[in-house]
């Protein structure tokens, strides 16, 4: 870099204050298909995605919801990150008007005293204001203002991003765990059959009509029930400790807030999917958290474009100095302004090289916000896909539920009568306690495409920015 104090002819570089070399940054086309090509559900009576957790009328579920939102270490991520980015807004603003100082001094000093030189004594008090003001001739500082305005964007909608993927965490564990609640009912109610068989064996083996070996079989059925139902209810504990660690809660009071609510599977709003792929570009918070980074890195190509153009700034400083030397006191005032240039002359490429970075960051950025929004229009076709086929697949479940209990009653009253042999009897049980299982699967598979379309599709945040909005403190002043 080169300074040059000019006196004369700076003023030659005003005009220049308009001509900025930033680039108008515009939104990026991108390519989406113009419609979805899998069916979509219909049977739906709500129209929008705003308030859509309250629909599940399921209080548990909402104070779940409210627990996390209100202690969740990735919210306070989202949040410091956004008071980061908003004290960087505040100091880019602060680039664009004069910056003003002062210092001020006291020096005392002693010196000779020795032979023929007297002692003297000098006190030197002196007091300045300095004032400077970098004028934005190419635009340098209104591409920074852009950029840190466009980081601070990015870093509110990652907090409603935060919040969207921590309620489908909650929503999620909460439908697992209601499941698997009731997987551990249909386990009971198997073991509970099974013992009641193995007693009834027992005693016709003892009376002689009954083989041993029908007995074993019992018993060994028995023991494998009590099995399968330890390992259930240790799947729902570990959902409980998933819980916990999402809201929170203590233990304690989330296992009774869990048993006083509703044991069953919750059962969302469905909603008509009206939104086009295109929308997805607006609807989805991680896809206008990259569309902002994108804004931001185009911005910062204007800073680094600036960067190679002269920069003017315009200096004045005003002072006073007392000295006081064996008594006797001078005062000084003094006063300077001008124009002070700097001219990037020669600084071994590095300049040229922040451009070049600064374009690569927007390249690599865009080949992001492109693949990001691919992944998006697959993430909602894979939903649709898996919540028609999970809500086909549970008619075709609940079906095969009601005939397997037909067949095992059937058995089981065959058996009684001695026209059953106990395999047969317990090959009946098997058939009958898997169809209810898979039931249970299928109907909580529904329930969370349906959480995994809503999160597709971006929830409510776009309906709600306006009205929910990051709990922040004022900026500290010190």
């Amino acid at each position: 870099m080169l300074g040059i104090n000019i006196k004369h002819w700076w003023w030659l570089l005003l005009p220049l204050a308009g001509c900025s070399v930033i680039d108008e940054y515009i939104r990026p086309p991108l390519a989406t298909p113009a419609q979805w090509q899998t069916p979509r559900p219909h049977d739906g009576s709500v129209n929008g995605l705003k308030n859509w957790w309250a629909q599940f009328h399921d209080p548990v579920l909402d104070q779940l919801l409210a627990d996390a939102q209100q202690d969740n270490p990735s919210l306070d991520i989202a949040l410091a990150n956004i008071r980061v980015a908003r004290a960087n807004v505040q100091s880019t603003r602060a680039q664009g008007i004069p910056d003003l100082s002062s210092t001020s001094s006291i020096n005392k000093s002693k010196g000779g005293g020795g032979g023929a030189f007297p002692a003297s004594t000098i006190e030197v008090d002196s007091i300045s204001l300095d004032a400077s003001w970098e004028l934005d001739l190419f635009g340098k500082v209104k591409a920074a203002k852009q950029a840190a305005k466009a980081q601070l964007e990015a870093k509110k909608i990652a907090w409603h991003d935060a919040r969207l993927t921590l309620a489908a965490e909650v929503a999620n564990n909460y439908v697992n765990y209601r499941a698997c609640q009731a997987s551990v009912a249909a386990l009971k109610q198997a073991l509970d059959s099974r013992a009641e068989t193995a007693r009834l064996t027992g005693i016709s083996a003892k009376a002689g009509f009954t083989a041993p070996a029908d007995l074993a079989l019992a018993e060994a059925a028995t023991r494998a029930s009590e099995s399968t139902l330890d390992g259930q209810q240790a799947e729902c504990d570990g959902l409980i400790k998933a819980l916990v660690a999402l809201t929170n809660q203590p233990e304690a009071s989330l296992r009774m807030q869990l048993a006083q609510g509703p044991q069953t599977l919750p059962q969302p709003a469905m909603f008509d999917v009206e939104t086009l792929p295109a929308q997805l570009l607006v609807r989805r918070p991680d896809l206008a958290i990259d569309e902002r980074n994108l804004a931001e890195a185009s911005a910062n190509i204007g800073v680094a474009k600036a960067q190679l153009y002269p920069s003017l700034s315009l200096t004045g400083s005003i002072g006073y100095r007392r000295t006081n030397f064996n008594g006797t006191v001078t005062r000084t005032d003094s006063w300077s302004y001008g124009p002070s240039l700097k001219l990037p002359i020669f600084d071994g490429g590095t300049l040229r090289a922040d451009l070049a970075e600064a374009r690569a960051n927007f390249d690599s950025l865009l080949a992001t916000y492109q693949q990001d929004v691919r992944n998006a229009v697959k993430e909602v076709e894979q939903a649709l896909v898996n919540l028609n086929s999970a809500s086909r697949r549970a008619q075709s479940e609940q079906a095969s539920a009601q005939q397997y209990q037909q067949y095992f009653s059937a058995a089981e009253i065959n058996w009684k009568s001695g026209g059953l042999d106990l395999l047969s009897l317990e090959d009946a049980r098997r058939q009958k306690i898997t169809a209810e299982l898979n039931l249970i699967t299928q109907q909580k598979n529904r329930v969370l495409q349906w959480i995994a379309l809503y999160k597709a599709f971006g929830g409510d945040w776009l309906e709600t920015q306006n009205t929910v909005k990051p709990p922040l403190k004022p900026i500290e002043k010190r």
